[in-house]
C-alpha cells in the first residue's frame, strides 16, 4: 500500500499510526498491532520489547519528518489524529477523555443510529446502507485507537441488558468481529463488510414470529425449522435495502455454515464457504456462547474460549482463525471473575499477549473474602517483588459469588 513504510524505531512519534510490527503478536504487550500512537509510553513499551522496525501509515497519522503532536492528557485520540479518518456519526467531543469514557460514548452513539435503523427494518420502512456505514466506521476507529476499552465497554454491556434486541446483538457481534478483522489484516473493504454483515446478520428473523428470538425456554423442534430460516429471510428483507454489497449478502447468508457442512440452511463446506463469513461467525459464536439464549444459562467468557477451542479441534471453524480469536480474547477474557492460589478473587482488567495465562487484574477480594477497598491493581506478567507470587486457579461465576461486576469495570481502562 503506497501510504504505508517501514521505519527505524527510532524515529516513531507520537501522532504516527503503527500499521505493523516486526515481532509476532504474543511477543508484545499490544492487543492489535494497529493503532494510532497518542501517547509516548507506547514508544517505550515497543523499544522494551525488541521492536526494531514498525511500519507506519501515513495516511492515517504522520509521516516523517513531520511536526509531533502533543501527548494528550489522557491516551485518548484528538482532533489532529483523527482528520484523516472516514466520516462517521456524531462522534462525541473525546480529545480529553479517558479511554473508558471514550469508548462508552462511542458505543452508546452507534448503538442508537443501530436501533434507528433497526426500527424502520422491523416497520417495513425502506433503509439506506448508507445509515450504516458511519456506524462501522465510528466503531472501527475506536476499535484501533482503544481496543482493550472497547472489549471492556462491551463486557459491560452483555453484563448490564436484561433482555437483548436484535439490534443489541447485531451491534455485539460487530465490535468482536471488528477486532477479529483487524488482527487478521483484512483490506478496509473487507472490514466495511464484516461490519455491515455483523449489523445485520441476523435481519431475517423480522420475518419470523417475534417469540422465536426472544424465547427463554428450549425450542421445539418446529421452531428449530423456523428459526433455521433466518439467513435464508435476510436476502427478502435486505432486498428494500439500496446498494448491498455481494459480500456482505454473503456473509449473511452463511453465518451459521461450518467448515464441516454441519451449518445451515445449505449445509455448505468448506471449500463453498466466505471467509469473511466465517470469521464474522466466530464472532457471533462467542457473543451467542456468552449469552443466555433459548433457555441455556450463559457461559463464563473462560469457558467459552475453551468451547471455541474445541469447534476449532472439530473442524467446525478455520483452526487460524480460533487460533486469532483466542489470542485477542485471551484465556481469560478481559470482565472474567477469576480465583488466585493467594485466595483473592480479581476482575481481569488487561490482557498481556507475550502470557496469556497471566494478564493484568483488579483484586477487589482479599484472602479471607474481605472487601478490597481500594482494589489492588497487579500485573501477573511483572509483578512486584515485595508481592506474594499470584497465578490464576479458575474462573468463578459472578452470580455465584454475589460480585456486581459492573462497579468494578467501569474504571478498568484508562481509570481513576
Amino acid at each position: 500500500m503506497a501510504s504505508t513504510k517501514r521505519i527505524p524505531i527510532d524515529q516513531l512519534t507520537v501522532g504516527m499510526f503503527i500499521a505493523g510490527l516486526d515481532q509476532p503478536w504474543y511477543r508484545t504487550p499490544f492487543l492489535l498491532h494497529k493503532w494510532l500512537v497518542s501517547n509516548p509510553d507506547d514508544i517505550v513499551q515497543l523499544k522494551r520489547h525488541g521492536i526494531q522496525i514498525v511500519t507506519i501509515d501515513t495516511e492515517r497519522g504522520l509521516d516523517v519528518g513531520a511536526a509531533p503532536v502533543a501527548p494528550p492528557e489522557a491516551p485518548a485520540s484528538g482532533p489532529d489524529a483523527s482528520s484523516a479518518q472516514p466520516d462517521t456519526i456524531d462522534a462525541p467531543s473525546n480529545g480529553h477523555a479517558s479511554p473508558a469514557a471514550a469508548a462508552a460514548a462511542t458505543y452508546r452513539e452507534a448503538m442508537q443510529a443501530v436501533e434507528r435503523v433497526f426500527t424502520d427494518i422491523e416497520a417495513g420502512q425502506p433503509t439506506k446502507i448508507a445509515a450504516l456505514k458511519p456506524v462501522v466506521s465510528t466503531l472501527l476507529k475506536q476499535i484501533i485507537e482503544q481496543p482493550e476499552a472497547m472489549m471492556i465497554q462491551f463486557c459491560l454491556d452483555k453484563m448490564r441488558r436484561f433482555d437483548g434486541t436484535l439490534a443489541n446483538h447485531g451491534m455485539d457481534v460487530c465490535v468482536l468481529t471488528l477486532i477479529l478483522a483487524v488482527e487478521n489484516s483484512c483490506t478496509e473493504s473487507d472490514m466495511e463488510a464484516l461490519g455491515l454483515g455483523a449489523l445485520l446478520h441476523d435481519i431475517g428473523f423480522v420475518r419470523l414470529p417475534r417469540n422465536v428470538y426472544r424465547k427463554t425456554s428450549p425450542l421445539t423442534e418446529q421452531e428449530q425449522a423456523l428459526m433455521r430460516q433466518h439467513p435464508q429471510l435476510a436476502a427478502t428483507v435486505l432486498s428494500k435495502i439500496d446498494s448491498l454489497p455481494e459480500a456482505v449478502s454473503h456473509i449473511i447468508a452463511q453465518h451459521h455454515e461450518c467448515q464441516d457442512g454441519s451449518g445451515f440452511p445449505k449445509m455448505v463446506k468448506a471449500g463453498g464457504l466466505s471467509p469473511l463469513a466465517q470469521l464474522m461467525a466466530l464472532a457471533d459464536t462467542y457473543d451467542d456462547l456468552v449469552t443466555s439464549r433459548y433457555g441455556r444459562a450463559p457461559l463464563l467468557p473462560h469457558d467459552a474460549i475453551r468451547q471455541l477451542f474445541v469447534l476449532g479441534a472439530k473442524g467446525r471453524y478455520d483452526k487460524n482463525l480460533v487460533e486469532v480469536a483466542i489470542k485477542m480474547l485471551g484465556v481469560y477474557p478481559l470482565g472474567s471473575l477469576i480465583k488466585l492460589n493467594t485466595n483473592e478473587c480479581a476482575v481481569v482488567i488487561g490482557l498481556n499477549h507475550e502470557d496469556r495465562l497471566r494478564p493484568r487484574i483488579r483484586i477487589i477480594r482479599g484472602p479471607d473474602g474481605e472487601i478490597q477497598n481500594p482494589p489492588i491493581e497487579s500485573d501477573l506478567q511483572n509483578q512486584a517483588a515485595d508481592q506474594p507470587a499470584r497465578t490464576i486457579l479458575r474462573a468463578l461465576d459472578p452470580g455465584q459469588e454475589q460480585i456486581g461486576l459492573p462497579q468494578y469495570l467501569d474504571v478498568a481502562v484508562g481509570g481513576a
